[in-house]
Formats: C-alpha cells, structure tokens, sequence
C-alpha cells in the first residue's frame, strides 16, 4: 500500500498555491454562512471484482456497471469563511456491488462513510465574484473514515464464498466489528442558487479507500493505483442556508455585508460616505461669508 499521507500533503500544498497571494476580503463571522444539505445519488465501484479490471474501464459501456450501480444518501453541514474557502462536513451510508465473471464471483457491501473536506470555490477564485451569479463551481478534497462489511459470492451457484468487516467483537456478545480504514475524496460540486436560502447541487466525487479488501478479495498484484480500492459516487442535492447572509460567500443582495443601494460592501460604503462628508465641509467653507 502506498502512504497517502504523503500524497495527501503534495495536495493539500498544490491546492494552496494558486490562492496564497488572494487577498482576503469580507470574511464571515462565525454564525453567517452555514448550510446544511440532503445528497442522494449512485455508487460505482472499482477494484479486484469489477468488470474489466482497471478503475477507469468500469464505464457505463462496461457489462455490469448499471446491474452494480448502487445507491448512497445522507448528509453535509457546510461553513464558508468568506469568498474562497469553506470547510463541509460529509457523511454518508449506502451500499455497494461488483461483478467479475472471469472470477466467477461477485460480492455486496454496506459502507459508511464520513470524513471533512475543504473547499474551493473556483468561480470566485478565477472569474471574480458576481452577486447576479446563479451558478457556482467548487473543489474539495478531505479525509475522514469508511466502516464497511462485505459478502462475496459465487456467480455459477450463489454460494457465500468469503467476508470482510467481522472483526472479534469489542466486548462478550456484542455486534461484529467492521473494518475501518481511511479515505481521501477528491471530487467537484456544481451549486445552483435558487434564493439567498436554497440551493441544488449536484456533486461528483472519487474515493479511493486505504484498502484491497473493500471485494473481500485480497491481491497482492493489483493493478491498481497503489492496490487500492474505493467508489465513484455521483449524487444530487439541496442545501438549505441558515445563520446571518445566508448564501454570503458569492454577495447575495441579502447578505449581511451587501449594500443593495450601491453594489459595495460596508467598509467601501462608509469611506465614500466619510469623503462625501468633507467635500461638503470644503465647499460650506469656500462660500461662508462674514457679516458685517
């Protein structure tokens, strides 16, 4: 297995590099700008028993991929701390399923998943921010945990033929204990705003799992990226925002620093008000007459 976190790190620094001379404006207080969000799709899944071996052959032209498709819901609590940056929260449980004739074997698992990601919002960082703006585009990666178990079964008969995720449970006569292991998502959000109090999105995300036994089927030779295993999730969803500005990170008219009577922020406004000010002192001094 490889060491993600050395990979994670060579991210996280690549990730930071284009934004590091941003200048920070507006930023949020701690009660504006959150979201809360619903996210239901389908799941993909790569590794030993897929159909054609190779994360990137299982396509949507592959023998199995809509029969292995599975579901996933859950949900995301979101907080953006200004134009650029946020930081969400994911969790997520659903299920999972992979076919692979040539091994004459398939297998089932449920997966919960749940790690914290940060994100970027690419429509601000590279087009400037818009308050008329209705779409936005994001990055995000992160790092949290799977807890998985797996049956695996044999195509020819239906015959359970291994498992995973029943480890020896922690106390006498309690539950099995599932695997867990790390996760690293990687994937990208399109948000659409239908007010300063909702949006819809839809999020498309890779997850590679620190794991060659996610199939129940161990490999030493995989071919895969560092024999790891893991899921495409592509899914739809709705945020609902709550707290001061609502949708604040893109300058929604409603949001707690927008003057709606001149486009501006606050600070911008009170100095154009603070100038306006001393023109008029100048101008009052300029015509003042004595009398007489």
């Amino acid at each position: 297995m490889m060491n993600l976190r050395k990979y994670y790190i060579v991210l996280m620094l690549c990730l930071a590099l284009p934004v590091g001379n941003v200048k920070a404006t507006n930023s949020t207080h701690l009660y504006e700008s959150w979201a809360f969000g619903l996210h239901f799709g389908g799941t993909s899944f790569f590794g030993d028993l897929a159909d054609y071996s190779g994360g990137l052959n299982n396509t949507p032209f592959s023998k199995y991929f809509y029969k292995d498709m599975k579901t996933m819901g859950g949900i995301t609590l979101e907080k953006w701390f200004g134009p650029y940056f946020a930081a969400r929260g994911f969790m997520g449980y659903g299920n999972l399923q992979g076919t692979k004739e040539t091994s004459d074997a398939w297998f089932e698992a449920h997966i919960f998943n749940y790690n914290l990601q940060a994100l970027v919002d690419l429509t601000n960082l590279f087009f400037g921010m818009d308050r008329r703006r209705i779409v936005g585009v994001y990055f995000y990666t992160g790092i949290g945990f799977t807890e998985s178990r797996t049956w695996k079964y044999r195509i020819s008969d239906g015959k359970l033929i291994g498992t995973n995720g029943f480890g020896k449970p922690r106390k006498e006569g309690g539950k099995y204990v599932p695997m867990t292991e790390t996760i690293i998502p990687l994937g990208l959000i399109v948000n659409v705003y239908l007010g300063n109090k909702i949006s819809l999105f839809f999020d498309g995300s890779f997850n590679p799992i620190n794991t060659d036994k996610l199939d129940a089927t161990p490999n030493k030779n995989s071919s895969y990226i560092a024999g790891l295993e893991g899921y495409n999730y592509f899914a739809l969803g709705m945020n609902m925002w709550f707290g001061a500005g609502g949708t604040h990170h893109r300058y929604h008219r409603g949001g707690a620093r927008y003057s709606s009577r001149r486009g501006t922020s606050i600070n911008q406004r009170r100095f154009y008000k603070r100038n306006t000010r001393a023109v008029f002192r100048r101008g009052r001094s300029r015509f003042r007459f004595k009398r007489k």
